[in-house]
Order: structure tokens, then sequence, then C-alpha cells
């Protein structure tokens, strides 16, 4: 169960969110929250599970959403509603996912002029996974305790302007920064592919034996810290792949200024998830050649 935020003092509706003096084990981090699906830039986050609440804390009484079709990398999607008069903030967040945010409570909204309001704007992860979710909203009071909640069932599906590719095999890799990182996957033959080598085709001779498609790159995403925002790479195998062995490599060329960079690892064989990793790309990832054989080992897999 997550730190419950009992030093966390709500001050009015509308106020600031201010530490309470003392020292006491809040659940609050430093951390930004980017490694969760659900992100509310400007909120406060709190790693690990929201706490259950009770019937004794203060209810969420109106929750409104623009849509219930989210996708990878979608932002500014407003998340609002109306809370118990006694609740001072609202906490928010995507069940099962690394943490929750809490947000102060704001002044009552025209609809509901007796009750305080909560308004978000959520961002999602271009790292999240197709399927369905559940959003949970719970209205938290001064003291620190925790309502019932009010969730709403989220789908998540294909981006309506980055549709993912397709492919009997697709690699892909996804970042959540503005830096420019590269895939490299070294097929059973031992052709490895990347920007400096985006296809695996070999030249033609008229007795060569073809063990199944042949893998390409699609992009080369922020080469040369020229930002384009996509910040995703993917190996695409067309029709049926060569059988065996895979070895899938993340290497940072550059950060690009950003601190870090966090990565997702997706390896799909005909439409279904068979192995994924993730990490982090931090400054002293980028030292070091950028060519063949370069990078940090992400996952191995095998395709019979």
């Amino acid at each position: 169960m997550g730190a419950r935020p009992r030093c966390l003092r709500m001050l009015g509706a509308g106020g600031a969110v201010a530490l309470a003096a003392g020292s006491c084990s809040t659940g609050v981090t430093d951390q930004p929250g980017t490694q969760a699906y659900l992100q509310l830039p400007g909120a406060q986050f709190f790693a690990g599970s929201m706490p259950e609440g009770s019937a004794a804390g203060p209810a969420v009484e109106q929750l409104t959403l623009t849509s219930d079709t989210i996708w990878p990398g979608l932002m500014d999607d407003p998340v609002g509603g109306a809370l118990a008069a006694t609740a001072t903030s609202a906490a928010i967040g995507l069940r099962g996912d690394v943490g929750y945010w809490v947000v102060p409570a704001g002044v009552p909204g025209v609809s509901t002029p007796a009750d305080p309001s909560v308004t978000a704007t959520a961002t999602f992860s271009t790292s999240l996974p197709l399927g369905t979710y559940t959003l949970v909203v719970r209205a938290v009071d001064d003291a620190g305790n925790f309502g019932l909640p009010r969730t709403e069932t989220l789908v998540a599906g294909p981006s309506p302007t980055d549709p993912p590719p397709t492919g009997a095999l697709v690699v892909a890799l996804t970042w959540d920064a503005e830096s420019s990182l590269d895939l490299h996957v070294v097929d059973p033959d031992g052709d490895e592919i990347y920007w400096g080598n985006p296809s695996s085709r070999p030249p033609f001779a008229f007795d060569q034996t073809d063990g199944g498609s042949y893998g390409y790159i699609d992009d080369d995403s922020n080469a040369g810290c020229v930002i384009d925002g996509l910040r995703r790479e993917d190996a695409i195998w067309p029709s049926a792949p060569p059988q065996g062995s895979y070895t899938v490599r993340v290497d940072t060329a550059s950060l690009c200024g950003q601190p870090i960079a966090h990565w997702t690892v997706r390896v799909l064989l005909q439409g279904a998830q068979i192995a994924a990793a993730a990490g982090t790309a931090v400054d002293a990832d980028t030292i070091g050649p950028h060519g063949a054989g370069a990078g940090v080992l992400a996952v191995q897999f095998s395709v019979p």
C-alpha cells in the first residue's frame, strides 16, 4: 500500500500545497513521475499504490472526462470534477501504475457552486501499452483521510496521429525525453540493423537462400539532436522473420541537454508481445563510439 501523505497540508480550496513542519515519512519523493503511464504536470507524485480509503473520508461527487479513449503520447487531456465540502485535494492515478498524483482542490465550479473542484491536465506516456485501464480518483481531507474511489474505464488504442508500425515482427523502442537514442537489433544471421545499416537485405546474388523476410529500421528519431518529437524507432520484418535468436540493444547517441531519458523496448510477433524491457539512459551512456555493437543490452528473444 502506498504511503499516506498525512504531513501534506492542503491549504483551503485553491490553496497551495505545503509540507507541515517536523519530521515525518510522507511518501513524497523528488521523482517527477516520469516512469508513470499517467502523468499530471504540476501535481505532486507519490510512488506506490494509492491508499484504499474509506467511507469516513470525503467523496468524489462528480468526475468529468473529455473521452474514455486514450493513446500513447496523448497530452493535455482534461480531468475534472467536484469533491465533497471537506476535501482539500484529490488523488488521481491509474490502477496498477507505479504511483499516483495529488492535486489541490480548487474553487467551486459553476455547476457545483457548493463543492470544491478538481482540475488537472493528463499526459500519457509514449510507452503506454495498448489495452484497458482504470482511472481512480479519491478525495482527501485536511487530515489526510482518503475517501472511497470514483473510477472510469479508459481504453488505450493506437495514436491517431502516429499509428504503430505493422509487420510479422516489430521491435519498438520508445523514450520519454527529447534525446537521441538508437535501436540496434542483431538477427539470427548476425546482421545488425541500426541507423548506420538500416536494412538486413544482403547484396543480390543468384544463389542466395532466403531464410525469411528482411528487417529494416523505419526512423532515426532526433538524429544529431534535430528534434522531431517522434521519440520512437522500430525494426520491422514485414513477413515471416528468420528463425532463431535476436539481440536488442539501446544506444544513447546524445541526451541533447536532457538529464536522463527513460526508454522501453517491446517485441511483437504476429501482433502479440513476446518480450519487453525498460531502462534509463544517463550521461555516461553517451561515452564511446555509436556504430555497430554500441549500446546496452535491452532484451534477447527467439523466433521459433
